[in-house]
This record gives C-alpha cells, structure tokens and sequence, in this order.
C-alpha cells in the first residue's frame, strides 16, 4: 500500500496570487479558507505567527477544513519577539491539527531559549523537523538529500515553481523511494513548496501528479 503524500505551500498571503489564484475581492482574512478548500497542509511562516493573536489562531482553525494540518516555521531568535507563554497558547489553539514545528535553516538558539522550546515541545507534544535544538528532531528531506548519506524523513521542502511537471515527478519518485526504505514513516507524508515565482496553480498540477502516482 503506497503512502499518503499531503501537499502544500509556505504560506498563503501570496500577493502573486491574486486573480490567478484568489478572486480579486476576497479579503486577506479569507485567503487561508479558501487555500484550504483546495489543499490539506500549509508551513506557517515565522513571519506570520509573530504578530498573530489568540483570536486570530482561532479564526484560522475555524476556517479550514476539518483534516487541514498545520506546520509552524520556527527559528534560532523566535523567542526575542513572542513570549513563550503567548506561543503557546497561540498553538495551543491550533493543537487538534498541528503537525509539526519545522526549522528549515540550521540556526543557532541560547540556552535560555533552547530550555524555553523544550517546554513548548513537551507541553504540546509535537515532533520537530529540521535543524532544531532538540535532539529527538527529524531531519527535513530535500531534493539533495540523497547525496548526503542516509536517512529518512517524512517532511519534504522542495524549492521549486513547479513549471516542469516532468522534474516534478522525477522529484515524487525520489521522495517516495525514500520513503520506501523506511518503516517508520509509514503513514502519511508530507511535500511543502516554496518559491518566489510559484503560483498555486502549479501546485494543483503537482497534486494532479500525486494523485496519478497512487499518493
């Protein structure tokens, strides 16, 4: 049995995609509603949460479908703009579909934050990915992973606009054979996309992609 791949974008307040991808009215408030009536994932950049409020957390679940999943982008500095105690119950919020706090860069993090992010972790009970500082973290996968020694990953970051859905593929079945080798990440997978010039068009073409691949 072939496993469950999700798919989805780093963020969703792509001005790029409006008219293209959101009616010109929509309101911003309402993008992530209707991004989520056509995908089931989203990383949250760090941007976005660091000046969010508990009401927004709210708005944002009450807005998406029921098996949307949510990723947090974290980094190195997240504590010198957000308290631990609002993070958390910013997150707490958004628990009953948080996946995952994921690092996409290798960044540095003090003691006194390093101790502050393994509470979060426990409070929460979340997995990590990424270069994170702690030690039970996942790594991510990348198109490159393969040429830096084994190991095994059910969160992949493709840095792509996804013109080419013949290289997209080509990046599924790399994916997917990593996948393979492992039995822990048995279950459900996921791809988040990211690139300046992406639009989310292609990203429903890429889905297309995984729907006719069996994921």
């Amino acid at each position: 049995m072939k496993q469950t791949i999700n798919l989805g974008a780093y963020g969703w307040l792509h001005e790029h995609w409006l008219n293209s991808f959101y009616p010109e009215d929509l309101p911003e408030d309402w993008r992530l509603s209707y991004y989520s009536n056509e995908f089931n994932t989203v990383l949250v950049p760090a941007d976005y949460w660091q000046t969010i409020q508990v009401d927004d957390c709210e708005d944002w679940i009450d807005g998406v479908q029921p098996e949307f999943q949510f990723f947090i982008e974290c980094h190195g500095s997240m504590f010198e703009n957000v308290s631990l105690e609002g993070l958390s119950e910013a997150l707490q919020i958004l628990k009953p579909q948080l996946s995952s706090l994921v690092f996409l860069d290798e960044q540095q993090m003090g003691d006194t934050a390093k101790k502050q992010f393994g509470r979060l972790v426990e409070a929460l009970e979340l997995d990590v990915f990424g270069a994170a500082p702690d030690p039970m973290a996942q790594k991510i996968w990348r198109p490159e992973s393969t040429q830096c020694g084994p190991f095994y990953s059910s969160f992949a970051y493709i840095e792509d606009e996804l013109s080419d859905l013949r290289a997209a593929r080509v990046l599924v079945e790399k994916f997917a054979l990593h996948l393979k080798e492992d039995e822990k990440t048995a279950g459900q997978a996921t791809m988040i996309v990211d690139h300046p010039r992406l639009q989310a068009g292609n990203i429903s073409k890429f889905r297309s992609v995984l729907e006719v691949m069996g994921y």
